[in-house]
């Protein structure tokens, strides 16, 4: 087959983030490993929902039923309408305070222990286990009282829970009634002590009032004065001083009336008749108003007449005439005004002062007589205010007891409690869901925690998370692992060769001479198809026209190249006969029937395996190697099974390692890429082997005598060693440097 070195597949591109990304092994979240996590373990989700719906079945049937008992009552605060009670009794209110104080009050520890008592339950042992004491009942009744004021009504709701449903529904009833004659007590309490301090006060000002009433009556009979319980004053008999003083006070009116007149007559204006006019009217100022009004009249003519006339005419002089003489007439009249208004006023200012001290002597008469009157009057109040306050008293002693008759609180049944036909607690339905849920839950906990306690690898992204190193492929688990080892020429046309098909793409270099020659395959433990994985992708190579050099480095037992005769086995040198200088490459070096595939044989079984690995002829084998053949293929033992791998593997130009689906280990592929990294591999990747559930991949090597792996051909098998033909070695290849 021709070189096809021009047309070499693209790559494989190094798995940058693998070892540095700090989130490249952090758990993901993967819908396909979810699901075939519930398909391998999805069987301990149904134990486990009947366990637990049988236990809660059976913890059912033990628990003993609650019933509850529901009641609503209307909270009216209203009293009847007598007026009197009305102003102590409080009328109905709409205040929230007021109706979350009567929902609390019904879960008292008074009124609970009072229902204890009439009800029963202080004689239930059922009820009084574990609880000797008042306390102890009070707060195991609270737990089963429920009272809740519904939002924005005045309807308080109450639920009573039992074990006896008529019981439940007597508690409810109880309850109610308690709580109303609770509160009644206590109004009747309170109003017996309203009501004492009452009467002792209203005996008080009954003694007092009557006191009042005598100091009065004494003080009428030892000053028997006439007018002394008048209401206007201290007066004198007649009515005398009276009179003096509204005669005093009509001369003092008409002194200042006449002041007035003198004092605007000095200050009047003749020639103003405006202000004549504003006089007070009297018989001198009237006939003063007259003139000075004709005097205006007058002169207003006399003010057209000049403009008609000249001075010397005698309508001018006529009129002229007339106004001087008003004018003296007025003047004159002014006169006589003053000295008649100055007379009556000497005569009454002598009147006022008479009369002035007249009003003085009978007022001195009078003072005795307003003393008496003063003392009447403060006796007279204070009966009043006595007497006042003591039918206040009354009257509200009164109401007291009307009050007292009158419930403060009226509590009216809104929703008549019911005997209970079904039991409230346990729920059943609830309860059995409830179980069964987490009988379900607690089957997928349990199943992801035997997930996470597998320390298997169960699929590649697990693999790409532990090692950090990138899927190169996947072997399909097919049929054609059992026809023999080499599927790319026992069934060329099946999944698994394809497969093998792809790696040859992804391993093959990308240009010539970049030197990526060497390719070695190992695996953590023995049994994960490494030597299959080898033989096979050498073949590809082969087959795609590489000059391929499969070596089989397993030093401590045949692989690749065993023989069905012992005796051609001793015959036929290896690598570890080479490594030991007992043998030429060329004399281990050997061509199959497979055109351009070549074996280098392991030779036979040594114990010093790893220190003819380790010596300087290996690498320069592989240097020989790359001068004469395209492509070097390396099967080598199990990295944990030995140390052999870890002195080769630091000379390979790229390492693959081999997971098989059915034996890795999380810790052992971890172990096995970190001694990998630590001597020096150049670790490519790794080949997911899908071995078939319950069997695990059969080993090209098997203890003691192994069977040669097998590959049909022309309708009958042959052996790989039938394969091998004594052949010199090959010319070197013709892009060998």
């Amino acid at each position: 087959m021709k070189h096809l070195e021009n047309k070499t597949p693209r790559p494989l591109v190094p798995y940058s983030g693998a070892v540095g990304d700090a989130t490249a092994r952090l758990p993901r979240i993967e819908p396909l490993r979810l699901l075939a996590v519930l398909k391998r373990r999805g069987w301990l989700v149904v134990p486990c929902f009947l366990l637990a719906v049988g236990a809660m079945w059976a913890l059912l049937q033990r628990m003993t039923p609650v019933y509850q008992a529901h009641g609503s009552v209307y909270v009216s605060t209203g009293a009847p309408g007598i007026p009197e009670v009305r102003e102590i009794v409080p009328v109905e209110s709409k205040e929230l305070e007021q109706l979350h104080s009567v929902a609390n009050g019904m879960t008292s520890s008074t009124l609970l222990l009072r229902v204890i008592e009439l009800s029963g339950l202080s004689k239930d042992p059922a009820f009084l286990a574990g609880h000797a004491g008042e306390q102890g009942w009070v707060e195991r009744f609270q737990k089963r009282v429920r009272v809740e004021l519904r939002r924005g009504t005045r309807i308080i709701d109450i639920d009573v829970e039992d074990h006896e449903p008529a019981r439940a529904r007597l508690l409810v009833n109880t309850l109610k009634e308690q709580y109303e004659r609770l509160a009644a007590e206590r109004q009747n309490r309170l109003m017996e002590m309203i009501g004492q301090g009452l009467a002792a006060e209203e005996q008080r000002l009954r003694v007092r009032m009557e006191q009042s009433a005598r100091k009065l009556r004494i003080f009428r009979e030892e000053n028997p004065v006439p007018g002394v319980e008048s209401g206007q004053g201290a007066e004198l008999p007649g009515g005398e001083l009276a009179g003096l003083r509204g005669q005093l006070t009509q001369l003092r009116a008409e002194r200042l009336r006449l002041e007035a007149e003198v004092e605007g007559l000095a200050r009047l204006d003749v020639t103003d008749p405006d202000a004549v006019g504003r006089l007070p009217a009297s018989g001198e100022t009237a006939a003063l108003s007259a003139l000075a009004h004709s005097l205006r009249d007058k002169q207003v003519e006399f003010a057209r007449v000049k403009e008609r006339y000249l001075h010397k005419h005698p309508v001018y002089r006529e009129i002229a005439g007339e106004i001087s003489r008003l004018e003296a007439t007025l003047t004159a009249a002014m006169s006589a005004a003053k000295v008649s208004l100055d007379k009556k006023y000497q005569v009454v200012l002598g009147n006022e002062e008479k009369l002035g001290a007249e009003v003085k002597r009978a007022e001195g008469h009078a003072v005795d007589v307003d003393g008496l009157r003063a003392k009447f009057a403060t006796l007279a109040r204070a009966a009043d205010a006595d007497r006042e306050l003591y039918a206040t008293v009354e009257r509200r002693l009164r109401e007291t007891s009307l009050a007292g008759s009158v419930p403060g609180s009226v509590l009216r049944w809104e929703e008549t409690p019911l005997t209970p036909e079904k039991a409230a607690k346990p729920n059943k339905p609830v309860f059995m869901a409830l179980a069964g849920g987490g009988g379900l839950l607690l089957g997928f906990l349990l199943a992801t925690v035997l997930e996470l306690g597998d320390r298997r690898l169960r699929h590649p992204a697990a693999v790409e998370r532990a090692t950090g190193m990138p899927l190169l492929g996947c072997l399909p688990a097919s049929n054609s692992r059992a026809a023999g080892g080499m599927v790319m020429l026992s069934d060329p046309g099946s999944d698994i060769a394809e497969a093998f098909r792809g790696l040859r793409a992804v391993l093959a270099p990308e240009w010539p001479g970049t030197g990526l020659r060497t390719t070695l395959f190992t695996s953590a433990r023995d049994g994960e198809g490494k030597s299959f994985c080898a033989l096979n992708h050498a073949a590809s190579l082969a087959m795609q026209g590489y000059r391929t050099l499969l070596i089989d480095a397993d030093l401590r037992q045949r692989g690749l190249s065993r023989n069905p005769a012992a005796s051609q086995d001793a015959m036929m040198p290896g690598l570890g006969d080479y490594l030991a200088g007992n043998a030429q490459p060329a004399e281990t070096c050997l061509l199959t029937s497979l055109p351009d595939l070549y074996l280098m044989a392991s030779g036979s079984p040594r114990e010093n395996a790893s220190e003819l690995l380790a010596d300087n002829r290996f690498p320069a084998l592989l240097e020989k190697a790359s001068l004469w053949f395209d492509r070097v293929v390396i099967d080598v033992p199990a990295v944990l099974g030995a140390s052999d791998v870890q002195a080769v593997a630091r000379y390979a130009d790229r390492t693959c390692m081999l997971v098989g689906s059915g034996n890795a280990r999380r810790d052992e592929v971890e172990r096995a890429a970190e001694m990998l990294r630590a001597a020096g591999a150049k670790l490519a990747g790794f080949i997911w082997n899908e071995v078939p559930s319950g069997r695990t991949e059969q080993p090209f090597v098997s203890p003691g005598r192994r069977q040669i792996a097998s590959i049909p051909g022309g309708g009958e098998e042959e052996s790989l060693s039938s394969m091998i033909e004594s052949a010199p070695i090959p010319s070197p290849s013709p892009d060998a440097s």
